[in-house]
């Protein structure tokens, strides 16, 4: 009997303490759809547009951040809102990837939703620039176990409005800041290269169009191990 009271006790209190924090939800993105041009944006001169950015509520979120980066220059722009769209004023003629994080007060994660690419249309005669690749494997911050023969297969996706996508060079190091170019002129959006195991690795992946546009992905770690 004792023992049955010991038990409802511990199961009381196990039952009536805190509730865990809700954490933030990833949000859906809406427009600019990925991928594509951006035709909708306001032009108001010859070199900027503005440019609408739309995305879903999410659960358990009191608050979004906006971030935008061109993709050529890799500079971001923040822009923090308690409502699901916010209105920027970009640089035309460019492509630019963005993404929102959802921030919960109650919280200290932060919700990352998708990455999405869109290209900012500018002069009509003008040729696009072709979108970072998005690199699929390995993916980012992944441990690898190697095989016998310590190789490690890559792979990529490359898009380009124009569709005339042409060729990649393929970068790895050791440090974010030490790529070197392992093979040029791919034609293909993957290769196998042998790795040590025990180290942490870097790459990326630069892609060219027919009249020598580039545009460079991301750049992702993972580390190697027996």
């Amino acid at each position: 009997m004792k023992v049955n009271l010991f038990l409802l006790m511990i199961f009381i209190l196990w039952s009536c303490g805190q509730d865990p924090i809700p954490v933030p939800e990833a949000s859906n993105l809406i427009a600019p759809a990925n991928l594509n041009e951006c035709n909708t944006a306001t032009i108001l001169n010859e070199l900027e547009s503005q440019v609408k950015f739309e995305w879903e509520d999410a659960l358990n979120t009191d608050s979004y951040e906006l971030i935008i980066e061109n993709s050529l220059d890799n500079i971001k722009l923040s822009k923090k809102t308690s409502l699901l769209t916010e209105s920027v004023i970009l640089a035309s003629g460019k492509p630019y990837l963005w993404y929102v994080n959802s921030i919960s007060l109650l919280s200290t994660e932060v919700a990352k939703s998708q990455v999405w690419q869109f290209y900012l249309e500018g002069n009509s005669e003008e040729t696009y620039f072709p979108f970072p690749a998005v690199l699929r494997e390995p993916k980012n911050e992944s441990i690898l176990a190697l095989d016998a023969s310590g190789t490690v297969a890559f792979q990529w996706e490359g898009h380009d409005l124009d569709q005339d996508i042409d060729r990649f060079d393929f970068y790895i190091g050791r440090t974010n800041v030490d790529l070197v170019k392992e093979i040029e002129g791919l034609k293909v959006e993957e290769i196998t290269i042998n790795l040590q195991p025990g180290n942490i690795y870097f790459w990326q992946v630069v892609t060219f169009d027919k009249v020598n546009n580039a545009s460079k992905s991301q750049i992702y770690s993972f580390q190697t191990v027996e």
